[in-house]
């Protein structure tokens, strides 16, 4: 294997914070980039983001920003823009998820920059995209699932939404512009030019509901809250046990709905016509959700699971997060790690979940002190002296 990312030799300089910029720019660091982090004055603003810290460092920082070099400058300082140039002149990517506009005040927004390093891909990540009314709003994660109709579809019918308890737009937009990153360079590889990537939150949120918006959009109804439950497939969802809950994996076909009546012995439901095909038990799904755990409920969720696996039925009962972290599968798939802080010591990580046979797909470097990378700051002044501050 070998020893650096299939991107060494690729530089980005990264003016983001919070989640979704920094997390497709350690993305690039996983893959091998050098990722030079720009940090305002006082830092990135999850440094000081509780609750967790671990010799004073935020967990939260810790978690999106490994791999990475820190150099601080005030972007309003004429000085220190011209600094940043001097970082863009050896870089091939830039990203910055400001709000639209911002980037612009500062005179480097994409045309600016674009016309002084025009072979930089540029990369903008921001809430509601770069044009329409709401452009320039403010955007988070739960503002986004809320607008753009994510919201309106969680939690259980008759009850309150539900956030999804990730970051999932935050990290699916980022995911997206290291995707549009990496079409932009092997691009640039046949005309020598930069591009300008965009993605968005409100974006990724519709292009992961697209099953259900052409489903909508086809004349199905207005998606509302299911909780666990399916609306294409038939048992599916999470059924109650004696001792928690076990989650059943559709069963379209009619082999698996008789395969899943026989494993929980009610042979009888198999040829009840409220459940004859998938689109009847779809339509009577809360019927059959009471038939179902009527049995669920006399045995154990690791009893029934190793059961209806047997049977060929995909079902599995519902972990928390620390036994799932200690489950053998993560072991074997080496998808947890530690890395050495200088000030937090020994931090846990999740390794970037993508293998290449070639290289590796996790940075080393820990998360970087603030401004621990000063040196890198190394520009030309005006008399070409060399002088750095």
């Amino acid at each position: 294997m070998s020893a650096s990312g299939p991107l060494s030799g690729v530089r980005v300089v990264d003016l983001t914070q919070y989640v979704a910029g920094p997390y497709a720019t350690m993305v690039l660091a996983d893959l091998g980039a050098e990722v030079v982090k720009v940090e305002r004055p006082g830092g990135d603003a999850y440094r000081a983001q509780g609750p967790v810290f671990a010799g004073g460092e935020s967990a939260s920082f810790l978690t999106l920003n490994r791999g990475k070099r820190s150099v601080v400058l005030d972007l309003r300082d004429p000085g220190d823009r011209e600094r940043l140039h001097g970082l863009l002149e050896g870089a091939d990517v830039l990203v910055e998820n400001s709000t639209p506009g911002a980037m612009a005040r500062l005179g480097l927004d994409w045309p600016a920059v674009h016309e002084r390093h025009p072979r930089l891909v540029y990369c903008s990540i921001s809430g509601f995209g770069q044009d329409g009314e709401d452009a320039r709003r403010g955007a988070y994660d739960l503002t986004v699932q809320a607008l753009s109709g994510l919201l309106a579809m969680t939690g259980h019918p008759g009850g309150p939404p539900a956030k999804i308890p990730v970051a999932a737009l935050d990290f699916g937009s980022g995911l997206y512009a290291v995707v549009g990153v990496l079409a932009a360079l092997h691009a640039r590889e046949r005309t020598g030019a930069g591009e300008w990537v965009t993605a968005s939150i409100l974006g990724t949120s519709l292009a992961w509901l697209s099953m259900h918006v052409v489903t909508h959009l086809l004349g199905g109804e207005i998606p509302g809250p299911l909780g666990t439950r399916s609306p294409f497939f038939a048992p599916y969802e999470a059924y109650r046990t004696r001792d928690g809950h076990l989650v059943v994996v559709g069963t379209g076909g009619r082999d698996g709905w008789r395969a899943f009546c026989r494993a929980l012995g009610v042979d009888r439901l198999a040829d009840d016509p409220r459940f004859a095909t998938n689109a009847d038990r779809v339509r009577n799904a809360e019927p059959l959700r009471e038939e179902v755990e009527a049995v669920l409920r006399e045995g154990t969720s690791g009893h029934w699971a190793s059961l209806l696996e047997a049977a060929g039925v995909p079902a599995a009962p519902v972990r928390d997060l620390a036994a799932a972290l200690d489950s053998p599968q993560v072991r074997a798939l080496g998808l947890l790690g530690a890395q050495d802080h200088p000030a937090a010591g020994e931090t846990p990580m999740v390794r970037l979940p993508i293998g290449l046979s070639g290289h590796p797909t996790t940075a080393e470097r820990p998360p970087p002190q603030l401004d621990a990378d000063r040196s890198l700051l190394l520009v030309p002044d005006r008399d070409g002296a060399g002088n750095r501050r």
